[in-house]
C-alpha cells in the first residue's frame, strides 16, 4: 500500500526526533568513558574531546591495583546476587499468597502493607530499629531492611490474580501440593514478570549505598557506590589512594573510570532481559 506524503513526513520526523533523543541521552555516558581514557594534557587542552589522540588505560590499571575498590566491588556483587534472590523469593511468595481470596487475614495484611506506602516512620526510628536487631557493621544491612519493594509486590500480585485458577485447581486435584503448584506451574507462567522485577531488584542492590553509609563504620563492608560517593563528592578515599600510587595523576580520569566500572555490569545484563521488560510491567498492570 502506497504511503501518503504526510505519513512519510511523520515517520521521518519521528525517527529523527528519537535519534536526537538517543544521542542526547547516550552522550553523557560516552563523555564519562572518554574522560576515563584521556591524559591530563588532553583534558587541560580541551574539555570537550570526542576521541583522545593518546588513549590510556592508566586510570583502569590504578583501579585494579587498589584493594579498597576491588573489595567494595566484591561486597556489591555479593549484595546484588544474594539480595536479588532473597527479594524475588519473598516478594513472589508474598504476592502469590495475598492474591488468594481464601487466605485467612489476607485482606487485612494487604491493607497494612498499603499503609506503609503513605506513612513513613522517619529516619531516627528506622536507625534505632536496625541497630536494635543487630545489623550494624553487617553486610545484611544492605538487604534485610529493603527486602521487599511494595510497588513490586503490588504489580506481581496483580499479575498472579490474572492467572487462570483452573490450572491450579487441576494440579491440586491431581495431588500436587501448593509449593509444587507455585514453583512448577505459577513461576514458569510468570517468567516475564520474574525477569522484569529481577532486573529492578538487581539494579537497586547494585546501586545501594545509603544503608552502608548509615550502619557500616567498618570500611571493609562499604559498597562500591558508597566508595564512589566518597571518591567523587568527598574526595577523601581518592586522596588516600593517590598518596600511595603516583601514576594516577589525573583524578577526574580515575573517578570516571570508577563510574564506568559501576555501570558496565548492569549495561551487560539489561539487553538479555529487555524483551521481558515492557511485557512484564504491562501484564502486571492490567488489573489493580
Amino acid at each position: 500500500m502506497k504511503q501518503s506524503l504526510s505519513y512519510r513526513i511523520f515517520n521521518i520526523s519521528n525517527i529523527g526526533f528519537f535519534l536526537i533523543l538517543a544521542v542526547v541521552m547516550a552522550f553523557p555516558v560516552y563523555k564519562v568513558f572518554i574522560t576515563s581514557i584521556i591524559t591530563v594534557r588532553e583534558q587541560i587542552a580541551s574539555p570537550l574531546i570526542l576521541w583522545p589522540r593518546e588513549p590510556t588505560l592508566s586510570a583502569y590499571r590504578f583501579i585494579f591495583r587498589q584493594g579498597e575498590i576491588l573489595r567494595a566491588t566484591q561486597i556489591t556483587v555479593i549484595v546484588t546476587i544474594l539480595g536479588t534472590f532473597l527479594s524475588m523469593l519473598v516478594t513472589l511468595l508474598l504476592a502469590y499468597g495475598l492474591s488468594k481470596q481464601f487466605l485467612p487475614f489476607g485482606k487485612m495484611i494487604h491493607r497494612v502493607l498499603l499503609v506503609t506506602m503513605f506513612i513513613d516512620s522517619g529516619l531516627i526510628p528506622y536507625y534505632m530499629l536496625v541497630r536494635t536487631i543487630g545489623l550494624t557493621d553487617n553486610i545484611m544491612v544492605n538487604i534485610i531492611p529493603v527486602l521487599v519493594s511494595l510497588w513490586n509486590y503490588l504489580v506481581i500480585r496483580s499479575f498472579f490474580k490474572l492467572l487462570p485458577t483452573s490450572l491450579e485447581e487441576a494440579a491440586i486435584i491431581d495431588g500436587a501440593s501448593w509449593p509444587t503448584v507455585f514453583f512448577r506451574i505459577v513461576i514458569p507462567l510468570s517468567m516475564p514478570v520474574v525477569a522484569t522485577f529481577t532486573l529492578f531488584y538487581a539494579v537497586g542492590y547494585w546501586n545501594t549505598w545509603w544503608n552502608s553509609m548509615l550502619f557500616c563504620n567498618d570500611r571493609t563492608l562499604q559498597t562500591l557506590q558508597l566508595l564512589l560517593r566518597r571518591m567523587i563528592i568527598q574526595n577523601e578515599t581518592f586522596n588516600e589512594m593517590l598518596a600511595r600510587d603516583v601514576e594516577a595523576y589525573y583524578s577526574e580520569g580515575v573517578k570516571m573510570a570508577c563510574c564506568i566500572l559501576a555501570m558496565v555490569p548492569i549495561l551487560i545484563v539489561y539487553p538479555f532481559l529487555q524483551k521481558y521488560f515492557a511485557k512484564g510491567v504491562l501484564i502486571g498492570a492490567i488489573k489493580g
